[in-house]
């Protein structure tokens, strides 16, 4: 069949043609209209890393490394135990702390047994010696008494005794004078013979009579004897009364020693404290043998083999917490404008064909170049002028491959210029804070053998 060649034909093809063009022309001034529209509403960057914060989990004691209990790229699960530093050596220093713990323990127990027994004692011998003191003045004064009255007695039975003999040596003088004179006169006859037997009878009545009243002023002087005795006596009394007076005060002074024993008892319990205190850092240097998860984690580092001697804060692993996994973009000075706490984002992961979604948490308040090793000094020589980037950092919305999602990983970030939400952005950053605070919050389970 013969192709139409007339004027009609032409001019639809003409018509046809016109609209191709002015299609194609409309398309090709669509997309840089559409994409110049996107980037005065957005702010890009390919400057985005994938990140998370890296806790290198050491050992809070140094020791020999005897165990390693897990590989790089495990997952751990909070309090689990990851490495171990022989413990045999804290083990020790533990049951050497116990026992002073024990031995305190003992000596604040008699410390403790010593003042009751003085505070029970103390009444006790306070009143005994009272009593005593009571006692020996009572019989002091008895003494005193006896001793008054035997003077009374024995000056009253001497003078009456010296009387006596004055009175029975007259009398003896008298009749022997008479005697003598009768006997004379009887000799002569001149007085009859009873006569001088009468007198020579009363001589003799008066040599017994004077001779007994000597004895008697001798057995009254022998009673000066029982005064010194009873001198003697009341002396005896007076030093049993300075004895008891000062057992009495020996006595009172239990006062002092009561005082002296709750100080003796407070220093006790103050080593008894201390003991428990260097009981519980000997049990926490143990504990701290194991290096613990402090949280669900992956390891992505391994530092040390058993067998390596591992100092005080030199990483045996490294781990971080799959949950806390954010992306920084590091945004130009001059695309910061519009970019606000809550604004939504648009995210190429390298690693990934289909894009994330995400929201702004924060935008820093300073540039990486303040915190570089060699700052640069700008205030002499040539200066290039270098636009500075600033941190964003943005949080992923709630997707299935984010398991996969690994720091390190380059992004391609467009952040939408909106008003945000600043309220979210307080509350996501709060949360992140409280999953980064797990790391200073380890779990630390009792060790083996490490028993109260």
């Amino acid at each position: 069949m013969p192709e139409p060649t007339g004027p009609a034909h032409r001019r639809w093809v003409r018509i046809v043609v016109w609209a191709a063009g002015l299609s194609a022309a409309a398309i090709g001034l669509a997309i840089p209209f559409s994409y110049w529209g996107y980037r005065f509403t957005h702010s890009m960057t390919n400057d985005g890393f994938v990140e998370t914060r890296i806790v290198h989990l050491a050992p809070q004691t140094a020791g020999l490394l005897v165990r390693v209990l897990v590989e790089e790229n495990d997952r751990v699960q909070a309090g689990q135990v990851l490495a171990e530093i022989d413990p045999t050596p804290r083990q020790r220093e533990l049951d050497l702390a116990r026992s002073k713990v024990t031995a305190a323990t003992e000596t604040l127990s008699f410390a403790k047994a010593t003042l009751d027994r003085l505070e029970q004692e103390y009444p006790r011998r306070v009143a005994v010696a009272e009593r005593d003191k009571d006692v020996a003045e009572a019989l002091w004064k008895e003494a005193q008494t006896r001793l008054e009255v035997t003077r009374v007695r024995t000056d009253k039975a001497v003078k009456e005794a010296e009387a006596g003999v004055d009175a029975a040596k007259a009398v003896l003088l008298k009749a022997k004078e008479d005697n003598d004179r009768y006997q004379k006169l009887y000799a002569e006859r001149s007085v009859p013979q009873i006569r001088a037997e009468e007198a020579a009878r009363t001589y003799g009545t008066a040599k017994a009579e004077h001779t007994a009243v000597l004895a008697r002023l001798d057995t009254a002087r022998a009673e000066l004897g029982q005064i010194r005795i009873s001198e003697r006596e009341v002396e005896a009394g007076r030093q049993t009364i300075d004895k008891s007076s000062e057992t009495l005060g020996l006595a009172k002074l239990g006062s002092l020693q009561i005082e002296e024993a709750k100080i003796q008892v407070g220093i006790r319990a103050a080593e008894v404290e201390e003991a428990k205190r260097a009981a519980d850092t000997a049990l926490t240097q143990l504990q701290y043998c194991r290096v613990i998860a402090p949280f669900d984690g992956v390891v992505v580092k391994r530092y040390r083999s058993p067998g390596d001697n591992a100092p005080v804060g030199s990483p045996v692993v490294s781990i971080y917490n799959p949950k806390l996994i954010y992306v920084t973009a590091n945004m130009e000075e001059d695309r910061l404008e519009g970019i606000a706490p809550g604004n939504r984002t648009i995210l190429w992961i390298d690693r990934f064909d289909r894009r994330f979604t995400g929201k702004v948490v924060w935008v820093g308040e300073s540039s990486g170049a303040n915190f570089a090793l060699v700052p640069r000094d700008v205030s002499t020589g040539e200066f290039t002028k270098v636009p500075q980037r600033i941190p964003v950092r943005i949080a992923l919305d709630p997707d299935d491959r984010l398991p996969r999602v690994v720091p390190g990983l380059s992004v391609t970030v467009a952040i939408s210029h909106e008003p945000g939400d600043a309220t979210w952005a307080a509350n996501e950053a709060a949360a992140m804070r409280a999953l980064a605070a797990q790391g200073l919050s380890p779990v630390v389970p009792p060790a083996e053998g490490a028993k109260k």
